[in-house]
């Protein structure tokens, strides 16, 4: 974040509070409004300030046009997606394939006020790994391809891979598929497909066969999968960033707050203490009581403050990307394997590295392996553009 950017983000928090968000009248319109459109996609709540469109009638017009515009594109996208994604998990349940909805599509049908609310730009689906063949064969059947930048790499060291399907109307729909929970294999023992179907929440909203995680773990997901971009990027209009602090995140982890009962927060603490994850979920717990009120119950604060950082919480909130990979390379049982692993992060296929740097996609490929490893190497910037 730039120093710019703090009183745009802070009057962007104000309004998700529901608070009094009045336009300051010394700012620039113009200068401001750009700034303020860029901050809205970047934190990825264009959904939830058009809804509020009518409280925020003294922003710029440019914003509110913008906003209204992005709200629609959000509704129509989801339209489609929903009745795509609930033709896919009628298929898996058709085969007895067990498939979790993570992260923003989870939530999105759960506790937002309206699906499309919860922008993002796929949906994520856990699977269980002796499913994972069954799993590409009904995708392909329904028409969904692979993304040939996941080629190269065994299925024991890739953890996921992405789907997509371009429809009618030309919008593009993703799937992300995972068959571990988090992709790293220095956290292969965090939340196991067992512990994550344990208990599962249906989700109504978008189709019979719909299930998440309990929300309980959802929310530490939640807090786990925000720590990883404090080094992993994001992409938001072409612009690579790396941080922690999306206000969509921080509406994330509100909204689930706001729906655990106590017996749930104690079910939480212990989550996240027998997952090795407790500083984590403390910092993602903070973030949004900081930038949102959330309200958390002191004592699960104090449990998990308690607990000091834990290796798993060391790697997330710690290391850089240098050294995420080392430890995810000693994490990886042999050495054969962990040079297959090694050669992958250091030199991904051309086509992936081509894609990475769009600006330098037609020079050699040594140059774009030489950026990817001063990349690698040094301090992550708040955003870069490629």
């Amino acid at each position: 974040m730039t120093d710019d950017s703090v009183p745009i983000d802070q009057l962007l928090a104000t309004a998700l509070r529901g608070e009094d968000a009045a336009w300051p009248p010394h700012w620039s319109s113009g200068d401001q409004a750009a700034k303020m459109i860029e901050r809205i996609a970047y934190h990825g709540v264009a959904g939830l300030i058009a809804a509020q469109a009518a409280t925020l009638a003294d922003w710029p017009v440019a914003v509110r046009a913008w906003t209204r515009e992005q709200g629609t594109a959000l509704a129509m996208w989801e339209l489609r997606h929903k009745k795509m994604l609930g033709d896919l998990l009628a298929a898996l349940a058709q085969q007895k394939i067990v498939a979790l909805l993570l992260k923003g599509s989870a939530l999105a049908y759960d506790l937002y006020p309206t699906p499309a609310a919860r922008a993002r730009g796929d949906s994520d689906l856990l699977i269980v790994p002796a499913d994972l063949g069954a799993t590409r064969s009904v995708l392909a059947r329904l028409g969904y391809r692979r993304h040939p930048l996941d080629a190269g790499v065994g299925d024991d060291l890739a953890l996921q891979e992405v789907w997509s399907q371009t429809c009618g109307a030309g919008t593009r729909h993703d799937i992300d598929l995972h068959w571990q929970l988090l992709n790293a294999p220095a956290l292969r023992g965090v939340l196991d497909f067992a512990s994550c179907a344990d208990d599962p929440h249906p989700l109504p909203r978008l189709a019979p066969d719909a299930l998440a995680m309990s929300r309980v773990l959802t929310l530490l997901h939640t807090c786990v999968h925000r720590a990883m971009h404090l080094t992993s990027p994001y992409f938001v209009d072409g612009i690579t960033y790396y941080g922690g602090d999306r206000l969509i995140w921080a509406k994330d982890i509100d909204l689930l707050a706001g729906a655990l009962t106590a017996a749930d927060w104690q079910e939480f603490a212990r989550a996240a203490l027998s997952q090795g994850v407790a500083a984590v979920c403390l910092d993602g717990l903070r973030l949004a009581k900081r930038e949102l009120g959330t309200e958390i119950p002191p004592q699960v604060l104090e449990s998990l403050g308690a607990a000091g950082v834990e290796p798993a919480s060391a790697y997330l909130l710690g290391a850089r990307q240098m050294g995420r990979a080392w430890q995810d390379l000693l994490a990886i049982p042999d050495w054969r394997r962990r040079l297959t692993y090694l050669g992958h992060r250091a030199f991904p296929s051309a086509a992936f590295v081509r894609r990475k740097y769009p600006a330098m996609a037609r020079m050699p490929l040594g140059l774009l392996y030489a950026r990817r490893m001063i990349d690698l190497l040094r301090k992550r910037p708040g955003k870069t553009q490629h």
